[in-house]
């Protein structure tokens, strides 16, 4: 039996599930995993052999995949971990496009935009990890010469950061998690930032060029928390070497700032009071 423990948020659980049921199929055994919002291939049944003992427990980034492949003993193998190495996915592709085939219900815009550049700002900003904008700049004028249509995803659209895009006259793309990973994997061309996020909408959809981002900083640094991940694929992408972190104006340091602020208020009155009023990203 496999057994998955998922971790974090939507684009590591991609990861997590998707390890579980390479492992089922090969090894013919049971697959015991929550299914997956928006993806409804993953409500299916991976039937077979089911074991309670011995359990393997298999952790962090880096496994022996092809070991665990070849050991065909009887056994229950969890996965605990976050598995965001690229090699264990690629030949598997064909396969993993159908289980994460998007639920027709989410719907997205048919526009084909000759850019989408994806920008993770809150959650990365207080850890340290956000890109500065000159990666944004020089992949862009990159990709766009002559100009061209820009679109951005992002998890915060009135942050200040954004007035640095003014020359690209850049239109947003908002909505749902799914909604937006949906219009990524649409995009022609696709700028990344250091995210899991980023990575999926380059293995689900086919686009023309990606921008990948090579950190000296944050989670995909050589010292950051995903340093045994191999998510940056330079046969396949376009690696742009970024040094220096993000370092905030004034501006952009207040607007961080208040919202923050307004996250601990709706946190609050949620949790006293019993609302359901939208939490702002952390």
């Amino acid at each position: 039996m496999i057994e998955v423990r998922y971790k974090a948020r939507l684009g590591n659980n991609l990861f997590q599930y998707c390890l579980g049921r390479i492992l089922a199929e090969k090894l013919g055994f049971a697959l015991h995993a929550e299914a997956i919002p928006g993806f409804p291939n993953t409500t299916q049944k991976v039937s077979g052999a089911c074991y309670e003992r011995p359990e393997q427990i298999l952790a962090g980034q880096r496994i022996d995949l092809d070991g665990a492949l070849a050991d065909r003993s009887a056994r229950r193998l969890v996965l605990d971990g976050w598995f965001q190495c690229h090699e264990y996915y690629r030949p598997h592709r064909a396969e993993i496009r159908e289980w994460l085939a998007f639920d027709p219900a989410i719907q997205v815009s048919d526009l084909k935009p000759d850019v989408v550049v994806h920008v993770r700002r809150t959650d990365f900003v207080q850890l340290g990890w956000a890109l500065p904008f000159s990666y944004y700049a020089e992949a862009l004028e990159r990709m766009l010469p002559n100009g061209g249509d820009v679109w951005i995803v992002t998890d915060d659209t009135r942050d200040p950061f954004f007035r640095n895009f003014a020359r690209w006259r850049p239109r947003f793309h908002t909505g749902t998690a799914l909604e937006q990973l949906l219009f990524m994997a649409k995009a022609r061309c696709l700028v990344m930032s250091q995210s899991t996020f980023s990575w999926w909408p380059t293995f689900l959809g086919n686009p023309d060029e990606v921008v990948c981002p090579l950190p000296r900083f944050g989670a995909w640094s050589e010292q950051g928390e995903a340093k045994d991940a191999s998510l940056i694929e330079r046969d396949r992408f376009v690696c742009i070497e970024s040094r220096d972190p993000y370092q905030p104006t004034k501006s952009e340091a207040r607007h961080q700032t208040r919202r923050a602020q307004w996250r601990r208020v709706v946190l609050g009155l949620n949790r006293r009071l019993g609302l359901s009023l939208t939490e702002p990203a952390p």
